[in-house]
């Protein structure tokens, strides 16, 4: 049985999409970081960096979105985390894309729109959300080639990296990020906004954001 300790926020909903379409049996088990949850005994005990998502397995415990996606999926031995070295090399290496590039560009403007005003962090850094915005336009023009062929990043198949990918695009709802030059792209982000397990994830954290932003 899998336990995923984790927020709404991105690096928690890039592993629990991984989880949910896998299609594994697992509880999630949200952590406030509002509240400062995350700095408990309890929780540091689990994680020496005091960071979400954790991922908590047969009484051993792993960080980091990326490890526990992949790990999940290795140990399921999932078709979605092809077995071929290179087919796995192909997914590994647009995961990290995303994690590197555009999906860390959405995130510092999220960051800046959402969280910051939510969290009484200070005003929002328009210059950096400037600044971001231009990355990300830059760093999406290769995926909007790539899917002039192809319908998923990775092996033209379906992929823990599609929807890993998802935990960092979605975001573009929250920040009024427009995909309009990107149609390939936008097209893509439907077909993953459309997936069942996509919905599931969002249903089981709505009323964890529903209670955040209404305090």
């Amino acid at each position: 049985m899998y336990r995923l300790h984790g927020f709404f926020t991105q690096n928690s909903m890039k592993p629990h999409y991984v989880m949910e379409a896998l299609g594994v049996e697992f509880e999630f088990r949200f952590v406030n970081l509002m509240t400062l949850e995350n700095r408990t005994d309890e929780f540091r005990a689990m994680t020496p960096i005091g960071k979400v998502p954790v991922l908590e397995h047969d009484g051993e415990f792993l960080f980091e979105s990326g490890t526990i996606s992949r790990y999940v999926a290795s140990v399921e031995k999932s078709p979605l985390y092809p077995a071929d070295k290179l087919e796995r090399a192909r997914v590994d290496q647009w995961m990290t894309y995303f994690t590197c590039h555009p999906g860390r560009w959405l995130t510092e403007i999220y960051f800046q729109r959402v969280i910051k005003p939510a969290a009484n962090l200070g005003e929002t850094d328009e210059a950096a959300c400037e600044r971001a915005a231009q990355f990300v336009n830059m760093q999406l023009a290769p995926l909007e080639q790539l899917f002039e062929a192809a319908s998923w990043l990775a092996n033209d198949a379906f992929s823990i990296a599609d929807v890993f990918a998802l935990g960092y695009l979605e975001q573009v709802h929250a920040i009024d990020f427009s995909l309009e030059a990107f149609p390939r792209v936008n097209a893509w982000f439907g077909r993953l906004d459309e997936l069942e397990s996509t919905a599931r994830v969002r249903a089981r954290v709505r009323p964890y954001i529903e209670a955040a932003f209404a305090s």
